[in-house]
């Protein structure tokens, strides 16, 4: 008994220490296949990436083909890339379907990242297959010298045609950014944030630049008088005496357009413009405080504020009182501009048979025009005739109408043309563009606009130079934003300005001959507290008003030549405001980015 019950004792111990052995081995081995399983997965996952990423690597080189090819008018050489496009695009995605992908995708880490990777191949695949077709389709009507317009009338009939199809490319481009926007890129690993980011920017810029041709085209027949005559207000802003939206309206035309022809009327000038004893608009407490009440009795005025929509709009109101003439919309343009469209047209011959080119137009109107006439009446009239002379070039159809609109493209995003219409549909279309130049409150992405008014009646501003930023740098809880926006102003007037024309360099009334007196406005986010202000260095008192219910911070200064000023504004956002800085700035003489856009210092 004692035997037997000692065998059962060894037995009863020794069973326990067999069972737990037997079920580690187990776990190990359905671990060992796990890892060999994920192993596996891994590598035909890094083969599905690999293949997906050469796929959209030749992609994005047929794409930028294709972009070439539409806008050098190669519709053969379109239609051959965009099959390419379209078999890398369908490529792309195949190699990011499947069981392996789905799983991958609910996977801590790395979820998030592959399903990046999957939107960015269907979007790319979506645009290639929907968005790419229509245009190719309608580049054989573009290169029709569709916007060449024969004995001076643009063909209404042909921007008809095109509409539909550029505005359902414009759709679906929209479409999928908003699918892209959604990607939050700080969420994904490294390896994909960069090219998930790249593509956002691509998408964005092609659905910007598609949104507007569609906005264009369904605009153009009506501003173009397909419905009946219309008239508008041409203004040129003289960027050398600076106003907010770029420069002083020296000069300015009345244009009418009936049934595709645009003609000027020749007998008017600005001097048919009356100064007015009192406002043609109520002005706002706002406006009255900020900018004087000359924006609603001078038309010179009138862009000292940075919204061209009001400006605009009491511009109007003057010219419809001093004359007969009913405005349908007004149009600004600048020098620079006129310089962009130059590259397309060609040369022209101006005034005293100066020949003017896309090289030396600027510098010719917007300063050697002031020594060669004392009087000021001349220099309009030599400014107002080198734009006509434009013009007429374009509606001649002489030149690449396709350089001329590449040109006309830039000044639009370097905010150098700008447009308002009292029609509230017509003002609409164009009210989310550049060409709008409104004072804009982007609500989660804080604005900041640098603005230059000149205060000396002279034409210095051809001698300034501007380098603007704003840094984020740091974000509260709340989702206010502390930024620093930085200034600088800078003379390149030589030595001996004093010298200079008295039409350039003053008369001395309000500062001294030969340097520039301006008025800078800061404008800040809605919601902005402002902590300090700083002019090389030195902190100074800040002088504050409102307008379009945004802090403006107002900092008067005197440049001597070849001096350099640096105005520094620390302040903190309203509420909300997560998104990257946006900052706008005038046009002045040097080219420059209308927009631009910092880095956010909450993620977002």
């Amino acid at each position: 008994m004692s035997q037997n019950g000692g065998r059962r004792r060894t037995s009863s111990r020794s069973a326990p220490r067999r069972t737990p052995l037997r079920r580690r081995r187990a776990t190990w081995i359905v671990l060992g296949v796990v890892v060999v399983g994920l192993g596996v997965c891994g590598i035909l996952l890094a083969r599905d990436i690999s293949s997906a990423r050469t796929a959209l690597d030749d992609a994005t080189t047929q794409a930028e083909r294709l972009q070439q090819q539409l806008t050098s008018g190669d519709t053969k050489g379109a239609r051959a890339s965009l099959t390419g496009l379209q078999r890398s695009t369908q490529t792309a995605v195949d190699s990011t379907s499947g069981p392996l992908w789905s799983v991958a995708k609910v996977l801590p880490f790395v979820g998030s990242s592959v399903d990046a990777v999957q939107v960015s191949a269907r979007s790319v695949d979506d645009i290639a297959d929907r968005a790419m077709p229509p245009l190719v389709s309608t580049s054989r009507a573009i290169d029709a010298d569709l916007f060449k317009p024969r004995d001076g009338r643009f063909d209404l009939k042909a921007f008809s045609s095109i509409r539909r199809p550029v505005t359902t490319s414009a759709d679906v481009l929209t479409e999928n950014r908003k699918r892209l926007d959604a990607v939050d890129t700080d969420d994904l690993l490294s390896a994909v944030r960069g090219p998930v980011s790249d593509l956002q920017g691509k998408v964005a810029t092609a659905q910007e630049a598609s949104s507007s041709a569609a906005r264009a085209l369904r605009l153009a027949p009506e501003l173009l008088g397909s419905d009946g005559r219309r008239t508008y207000l041409l203004l040129f802003q003289n960027n050398a005496e600076a106003r907010a939206t770029g420069g002083i309206p020296g000069a300015m035309a009345i244009v009418r357009a009936n049934d595709g022809r645009l003609t000027f009327d020749t007998d008017f000038s600005k001097d048919d413009v009356k100064i007015f004893a009192k406002p043609v608009a109520r002005l706002t407490k706002d406006e009255r405080n900020t900018f004087g009440t000359t924006i609603g009795t001078d038309i010179r005025d009138v862009n000292l504020l940075p919204s061209f929509p009001r400006s605009a709009a009491i511009a109007r109101a003057m010219v419809q009182r001093s004359t007969s003439a009913k405005i349908d919309g007004v149009i600004s343009l600048d020098p620079v501009a006129l310089s962009y469209a130059l590259r397309g047209t060609g040369a022209v011959r101006v005034g005293d048979d100066t020949r003017l080119t896309s090289e030396n137009a600027v510098e010719i109107l917007l300063n050697q025009v002031y020594a060669r006439y004392e009087d000021p009446a001349a220099q309009d009239a030599f400014f107002a005739d080198a734009a006509r002379r434009i013009f007429t070039q374009v509606l001649d159809g002489r030149g690449d109408p396709r350089k001329v609109l590449s040109g006309l493209d830039q000044a639009v995003e370097e905010h150098r043309i700008l447009m308002w219409f009292p029609r509230e549909d017509e003002q609409a279309e164009i009210e989310p563009t550049a060409l709008s130049g409104r004072l804009r409150d982007d609500g989660t992405s804080p604005r900041v606009g640098v603005y230059v008014n000149d205060a000396t009646s002279s034409k210095m501003q051809y001698y300034l130079r501007q380098t603007s930023s704003v840094h984020a740098q740091s974000c509260s809880a709340d989702g206010r934003q502390r930024l620093r926006t930085t200034a600088t102003f800078r003379s390149t007037a030589p030595a001996d300005a004093a010298q200079l024309p008295s039409y350039i360099a003053g008369t001395g009334k309000h500062s001294r001959v030969g340097t520039q007196r301006i008025g800078v406005q800061i404008a800040l986010p809605v919601g902005s507290d402002v902590s300090e202000l700083t002019i090389n260095g030195k902190r100074r008192l800040v002088s504050q008003s409102a307008f379009g219910g945004r802090p403006f911070v107002r900092v008067p200064m005197v440049l001597k030549p070849g001096q350099s000023i640096t105005v520094v504004v620390d302040s903190t956002t309203g509420r909300d405001q997560r998104g990257r800085p946006v900052l706008d700035v005038t046009p002045g003489v040097a080219k420059s980015p209308g927009t631009r856009r910092f880095a956010s210092a909450c993620g977002s």
